[in-house]
Parts: structure tokens; C-alpha cells; sequence
């Protein structure tokens, strides 16, 4: 019997890997951001893409894969949902919170006084001590959050005998006018703490800002105080009476 000649293996069928839709990939990364940055704004679309992902490899006849992929996503966003959805009414308590407190703040007053306990005024909750305001003031403070800002500065009446209220005020105002490039009002005369004062309004520039001043001079016997207190010309009209408030608060001990 002739030796029969073998027959050559048969040619290896090739595999066909499944690809995964990047669907799939985006659910399970939208979910996974659910939970750190993304809340509801990723979860939602981590289930949505879940599902697409799911029905995509579902109708593909097996050309798709990645089904553990998208079940993850689909499952974890289901779980940062729930989550998100549990936790809007502690965040709705904790910005309710937060406004109640603002709104206290507003509300309350507190004395503040200078470092050596001469000078005191009486302000908002929100209020503290500035101390980059004015180098040469004996109090600064102000709220940054409303942009509402006092200094005062002391004078020694010893230093400028035969010196007149009317005239240290045209003088203190002169260079207020010089720093913010201001207008100023006719001065009204008042009393602030028992001491005969005078306070106009002006109107100038702070580094580029349009800006509303009040300026006041306060005669407390041995000293002139100088109160300056201002805002931003858009919240004027707003904070105005704010102001004439907390500069009528002023006490001296001096």
C-alpha cells in the first residue's frame, strides 16, 4: 500500500476580540466622579451611558464586549444617585444654616476696640480688625466680604496748637481728596460721642474703584479723630446709613 501523502493542518480560524464602546468606559468613569467631585451632575449621565452601553453590546451579536464595564458604571451610578439624592436635604440645611448665621451677623453689633483700648466702634458681626488699611491709624477695621472699610486717625491737639476743628477737618480732607482723586460735599455739622463734629461726603477713585467716603472730624477735647470709612460707589446707596451709623458709634476714652 503506497505511503499516503498528509494532509496539511487546516488554517487557524483567527480570534475576534470584542471591542468595548467607549460608552461603557464613560459610565464606569462618571460614576467613579459621582463620588468624588461630581454629585448628580456625573451620576445621572454615568446611568444613562450605563444603559446605552448595555444595549449597544446587547444588540451587537457578540461584536461588542465590555458588559462588566458598563455594569459597573450603570451600577455604581445607581449608587451615587441615591446617594446625591439623599444628601440634598443636608445641603439644603447646611446653606439654610449658613444664610441664618449671615443674617445674624448682619444683625448683631460688636465693639471693637484699637490695641491700646482708647478708641472704640460699634459694628456688624462680620466686622474685624483690617490692619493693612492705614499705617498711621489707631483703629482699622471693615467687612472685605461687603467691602466696607474704617480707619481712624488720632491727632494730638498739643501738636497743632491755635488749630481749629474746621480747620484740621479742610486739611484732613484735602488729603483724602489728594489720596482717593475725590469731590467733596459742604460739611455738616453734628455730634458723635458727646464732641462736636463735622462730616461731608466724597466721591473719588481707589485703585481704579469708584468709591464713596465718608469723612468725619470729631473734636474730643485733647485730640482730632478723623474717622474715614467708604465702599464701592455701586453698594453706596445700599450702605450708606450703615456707615453714618457705625461712625456715630464712636467713642473716645482719650
Amino acid at each position: 500500500m503506497a505511503d499516503e501523502t498528509p494532509q496539511p493542518p487546516p488554517p487557524a480560524v483567527p480570534q475576534t476580540v470584542a471591542r468595548t464602546p467607549p460608552v461603557a468606559f464613560w459610565s464606569l468613569i462618571l460614576a467613579v466622579l459621582s463620588f468624588t467631585c461630581g454629585w448628580l451632575f456625573t451620576a445621572i449621565p454615568a446611568v444613562i451611558c450605563g444603559h446605552i452601553a448595555r444595549a449597544k453590546i446587547r444588540n451587537s451579536d457578540g461584536t461588542l464586549g465590555g458588559k462588566g464595564i458598563a455594569t459597573a458604571g450603570l451600577v455604581s451610578g445607581y449608587i451615587a444617585l441615591v446617594v446625591g439624592i439623599m444628601g440634598i436635604p443636608l445641603l439644603v440645611s447646611m446653606i439654610q444654616s449658613d444664610r441664618e448665621r449671615l443674617h445674624r451677623l448682619a444683625a448683631e453689633r460688636k465693639e471693637i476696640a484699637s490695641d491700646d483700648g482708647k478708641i472704640k466702634i460699634t459694628a456688624p458681626g462680620m466686622w474685624t480688625k483690617i490692619p493693612e488699611l492705614n499705617k498711621f491709624a489707631s483703629l482699622q477695621i471693615g467687612d472685605k466680604g461687603n467691602r466696607m472699610y474704617l480707619f481712624v486717625i488720632t491727632e494730638p491737639k498739643a501738636g497743632i496748637p491755635e488749630v481749629t476743628m474746621q480747620a484740621y477737618h479742610q486739611l484732613a480732607r484735602d488729603e483724602t481728596l489728594k489720596h482717593f482723586q475725590a469731590s467733596a460735599s459742604e460739611p455738616v455739622s453734628l455730634t458723635i460721642d458727646g464732641h462736636p463734629a463735622l462730616q461731608d461726603e466724597l466721591s473719588g477713585t481707589e485703585n481704579g474703584t469708584d468709591v464713596g467716603i465718608l469723612h468725619t472730624t470729631v473734636d474730643d477735647g485733647d485730640h482730632f479723630q478723623t474717622i474715614t470709612t467708604w465702599t464701592t460707589k455701586s453698594r453706596w446707596k445700599q450702605q450708606n446709613q450703615l456707615l453714618r451709623e457705625v461712625t456715630a458709634s464712636f467713642q473716645s476714652a482719650n
